[in-house]
């Protein structure tokens, strides 16, 4: 393989001159050398090594994206969307599942300071993730869920709450008037926004009776709650669904009881992956921007002059059959 004193030699020119002109800088490459350099390396085939360049500039071209589950079908659609961000700047995404794990959680974030990332993508299974000593080590992280400000990382995350309210309105729309949520298992930031969300839409609506349960983000789990719940004789008329895998829990054992959906029991779930279309019926749902929130992680990640930042991007409702539309 040609290297870049090959470059030099054959065009005349030094092995800092080949490196201007392939790095754009830092000093200036007349029009004449620029050419005779491209022309050089050109003849010889010569690719320039990017991992030696970043190395040298204290970079590895690679990212870390830790997750709780990756055989959930929205952190696999996530993870796509943040390699392809990456990719696009000419960086390697390196994925870890913490099994919803904080002990294991901790172990990846060492594992990647060990490796010298260059920024990591958090999904935490804690509203507090211990993340000191990747603050110490200078590399930049970003949490796509609410963070404590005090926290050494930046957030982007929808708003739960808001988004919550406005799917159990919508179900309160169609005329139910028994409607439960089936949350997630821990008191984190995200169920107890779900929790209020719901709960401010029912109290704004008198005469509606309410109902809660919690399950694990599994389909199984979540089977096996609404498979007991389902059979209660007050069981719920409708039912909003902390995520997606948890709704399709529901639908399935509203399938196993015989029960029809939307016509004795309506779902609607969160998160909006692609699975939710071909749900039977095409599941209601709320959906995260998930792109969005991909390109501006890694944009954050890579952008220095803004070491912390908390934003909330959009999500959007998409109704569809299952919950009587």
């Amino acid at each position: 393989m040609a290297t870049g004193r090959d470059v030099a030699e054959r065009a005349g020119t030094s092995t800092a001159v080949v490196s201007y002109v392939f790095n754009n800088g830092p000093r200036n490459v007349s029009p004449a050398t620029r050419e005779r350099v491209l022309q050089a390396a050109a003849e010889l085939n010569y690719s320039p090594n990017a991992l030696a360049r970043a190395l040298s500039a204290g970079k590895t071209l690679s990212i870390g994206l830790i997750v709780p589950d990756i055989a959930n079908p929205f952190f696999g659609e996530l993870a796509r969307a943040i390699e392809d961000a990456a990719t696009e700047r000419g960086q390697l995404l390196i994925i870890a599942d913490s099994a919803g794990s904080e002990q294991q959680e901790l172990q990846h974030l060492t594992s990647f300071i060990e490796r010298r990332v260059d920024g990591i993508v958090l999904v935490s299974v804690s509203d507090d993730p211990h993340l000191g000593t990747v603050s110490e080590a200078a590399i930049p992280i970003v949490a796509l869920h609410p963070l404590d400000l005090d926290q050494p990382a930046s957030s982007l995350t929808i708003d739960y709450d808001h988004a919550a309210e406005e799917a159990t309105r919508h179900l309160i729309g169609h005329g139910y008037t028994s409607i439960g949520i089936l949350n997630g298992p821990s008191d984190s930031a995200g169920s107890r926004q779900h929790a209020a969300g719901f709960t401010r839409a029912i109290l704004r609506s008198p005469g509606i009776a309410a109902s809660n349960r919690r399950s694990d983000t599994s389909r199984a789990d979540a089977a096996r709650v609404a498979m007991e719940w389902l059979t209660e004789p007050d069981r719920p008329r409708a039912v909003y669904v902390a995520t997606d895998e948890q709704a399709f829990g529901v639908l399935y054992a509203a399938a196993e009881l015989g029960l029809q959906v939307p016509a004795d029991v309506a779902v609607v779930g969160f998160d909006g992956t692609a699975h939710s279309l071909y749900a039977i019926p095409p599941l209601s749902t709320v959906r995260q921007p998930i792109p969005e929130l991909a390109v501006r992680a890694i944009h954050l990640l890579n952008d220095p002059e803004h070491p912390h930042v908390h934003e909330i991007l959009a999500h959007r409702f998409i109704p569809r059959r299952s919950c009587g539309c």
